[in-house]
């Protein structure tokens, strides 16, 4: 039999990786240590992990994208005996942070002149190893975690027999002055009618450093979409026309377009039930320094609003931040 969830790994699958990474500062970080005139210093506990850890498969391809704040405890001794602890804040390991860009934040408990000595030994002796453990990471999330997302081919299985030809039902969509109505395409035969959805809502508020105006335009405008989507993609401004995005699996229709300040259209993905679309707008509301973007998503399948909020984050408004410097916090 073949997968029937995921065939050929084509559909958009994330796996949440926060405890796993978790587990992977404490592994690798907790025991380093480093010594310097006499000077100890180890990291004995990891005090915090947070942010967001995504593992994706898209087509085929993994990716991970990761921001999270990380601080650690440490210890030491300096020549003479003193004991001396404290903490390294790190305030952001990303997946596109550089090796030179980790910043450290070092904290003395009690600090005092007689301990600033050993300061130079996390700074200069912990550091670069620590880093050495941030720029495997990703390899190493990948490769411990990939079999949740992708599905290797020799376990596909054989291909399911096709099924009977069945009658297919044109679109049709209505629009009014009052509201819109979408009809979706369904396929049905006289033995199998079309199955009810169950459905629920999304509502989310997420804030860019940019202008209303430029935020509009990097939703609507083809030439900037293929940039944050990193590949081609059927965008038009046309109300009514269709779009699609990753290859087609996400695709939906333009129902609404208010320059700058308000985006309705119908969305699904790939994998939802045949001819089901949710309804998304988007309203976005301008401030003195920053847009917020609220977006309120109704139709969504019952089971798929984690995974639908998880894409939304990453696949979207991490990936337009990213792509064109809306905002670090990710």
């Amino acid at each position: 039999m073949s997968n029937w969830k995921n065939v050929n790994n084509w559909h958009w699958v994330n796996k949440n990786c926060l405890k796993w990474a978790q587990a992977y500062f404490t592994q690798h970080c907790v025991g380093v240590e480093a010594e310097k005139n006499g000077n100890k210093a180890s990291i004995n506990k990891m005090m915090e992990c947070e942010g967001d850890v995504d593992l994706n498969q898209r087509k085929g391809k993994i990716i991970t994208i990761y921001d999270v704040t990380l601080k650690l405890g440490w210890q030491g001794t300096l020549a003479d005996g003193t004991e001396v602890t404290g903490s390294l804040y790190i305030p952001e390991i990303a997946h596109d942070t550089d090796s030179d860009d980790f910043v450290f934040e070092i904290s003395i408990n009690d600090d005092s002149n007689a301990k600033q000595g050993i300061k130079e030994v996390v700074r200069k002796g912990l550091t670069p190893k620590l880093i050495k453990v941030f720029e495997g990471f990703s390899a190493a999330m990948i490769k411990e975690n990939c079999e949740d997302v992708y599905i290797e081919s020799h376990k596909m299985g054989t291909p399911t027999p096709a099924r009977p030809a069945t009658t297919e039902h044109s679109a049709s969509t209505k629009f009014g002055s009052s509201g819109t109505s979408t009809t979706a395409t369904t396929t049905s035969s006289s033995e199998a009618p079309a199955k009810k959805v169950n459905t629920t809502s999304l509502s989310e508020t997420t804030e860019f450093q940019t202008s209303a105006h430029e935020l509009y335009e990097t939703l609507t405008d083809i030439n900037r979409a293929q940039v944050w989507t990193r590949g081609p993609v059927k965008l038009s401004r046309e109300i009514g026309s269709q779009f699609e995005f990753f290859g087609g699996n996400v695709s939906g229709q333009i129902l609404e377009l208010v320059p700058d300040k308000k985006i309705v259209q119908t969305w699904r993905l790939r994998s939802w039930p045949a001819g089901h679309f949710s309804k998304v707008t988007f309203e976005l509301e301008q401030g003195t320094d920053c847009v917020l973007l609220k977006m309120h998503q109704t139709g969504i399948p019952v089971g798929e609003e984690e995974l639908t909020k998880t894409n939304w984050s990453g696949y979207y408004w991490r990936a337009i931040k990213a792509s064109f410097g809306f905002g670090v916090n990710f």
